[in-house]
């Protein structure tokens, strides 16, 4: 696939993703409008090392994931899975690239490609997993404070 096709692709998956949220998500009074345009192409996107998931990269678009609603892209590496967890807040994602593999309590795992979309209630515990043969790209929008909760094994 060409730069300039992938460049565009990714630019359109994350324009659905905006999409998605904004049809997705109640409009937050506490949000405050932003003051200046942010206009990033691609390759000016700043990714971030994950400190709790070795391999994950993150570019933090909007909000802070620290205190509240927020939005950001995800990036795993092939056959990445982080262990069943839950979050506090609704998880939402659209996929950019690569195939990623989600399941929850009494569902088997769908396999979510790109454009593809999932939304996760607070507190359930799920699976993510990044399908071998390539890494996954993914936006991911959250209602409230991002967090990590492994699930106990039984």
């Amino acid at each position: 696939m060409s730069a300039v096709r992938k460049v565009s692709r990714i630019a359109g998956c994350v324009g659905l993703a905006w999409c998605a949220w904004v049809f997705a998500s109640a409009t937050s009074a506490a949000e405050e409008p932003a003051k200046t345009p942010k206009l990033w192409a691609a390759d000016e996107m700043r990714w971030e090392e994950d400190k709790r998931l070795p391999g994950v990269k993150s570019v933090l678009l909007w909000g802070d994931p620290q205190t509240g609603e927020h939005g950001m892209l995800r990036k795993f590496p092939a056959g990445f899975a982080p262990p069943l967890h839950t979050h506090p807040s609704v998880e939402r994602l659209v996929v950019i690239s690569g195939t990623v593999l989600v399941g929850y309590a009494g569902s088997t795992d769908k396999r979510l490609g790109p454009g593809s979309y999932s939304e996760i209630p607070a507190n359930t515990a799920h699976s993510a997993k990044c399908a071998s043969g390539a890494e996954c790209v993914f936006a991911l929008m959250s209602s409230g404070r991002f967090e990590i909760r492994p699930v106990p094994e039984k």
